[in-house]
C-alpha cells in the first residue's frame, strides 16, 4: 500500500520549491543547486558532451522523468532516482538500478545495495554504446526502480539509487 492509503496508489511527490527537484518525501536531502550538462563536460574530449546530449535524450524518452545534472553527475528521476551518468574524459559511465543481476561484458561494475536490487555501470565512449540492449535496461530500470513497481523493497527499508 501506498502512502495514501488506498492499495496500489502512491503518494504525492514533493517538489523542491528551491531547485524543482522532484521527491518521494519532504526536505529529503538533495543536491539542490543549479548545475548544467555542459559544466559538468567541461574538461572532457570534444564530442563526450554530444553524447550525453544524446544519452540524455534516451533517458527523456523512458517517460515521465526528471534529468538532474549536479555537481559531479548526472541523475535521472521518476518517482525515485534510477539511473544517471558519471562523466570521463572520452565518454562517461551510465549507471542504472535492477532488481536482477545483469550477466553482460558490457556491465564493468556492480554494486550490491542489499538482496532487492543492484546498481549496474557501463561505459560510454561513442554512439553505438546507446543501442537497443542499454535502452531496454534503462526501461526496465525505469519501470520497476524507477516507478517503485516490481519487485521493490518494502516501504520499512531505505535506498538510494544512482
Amino acid at each position: 500500500m501506498g502512502g495514501s492509503g488506498v492499495p496500489g496508489e502512491q503518494r504525492p511527490l514533493w517538489v523542491c520549491p528551491k531547485c524543482g527537484a522532484r521527491l518521494v518525501s519532504r526536505n529529503l536531502w538533495h543536491s539542490c543547486g543549479e548545475h548544467t550538462l555542459e559544466a559538468l563536460f567541461a574538461g572532457a574530449d570534444p564530442g563526450a558532451l554530444d553524447l550525453a546530449r544524446e544519452y540524455v535524450a534516451l533517458l527523456e524518452s523512458l517517460g515521465d522523468v526528471q534529468v538532474l545534472p549536479q555537481k559531479t553527475r548526472l541523475v535521472c528521476v521518476a518517482r525515485v532516482r534510477f539511473a544517471g551518468l558519471t562523466p570521463r574524459r572520452h565518454g562517461f559511465h551510465a549507471s542504472f538500478a535492477l532488481h536482477r543481476r545483469l550477466d553482460s561484458p558490457r556491465v564493468v561494475r556492480i554494486v550490491d545495495y542489499g538482496p532487492a536490487w543492484q546498481v549496474h555501470t557501463v561505459r560510454v565512449d561513442e554512439r553505438s554504446d546507446l543501442d537497443d540492449e542499454l535502452r531496454g535496461w534503462l526501461q526496465e530500470s525505469h519501470d520497476t526502480v524507477g516507478l517503485q513497481r516490481g519487485g521493490a523493497p518494502g516501504p520499512t527499508r531505505r535506498h538510494t539509487a544512482p
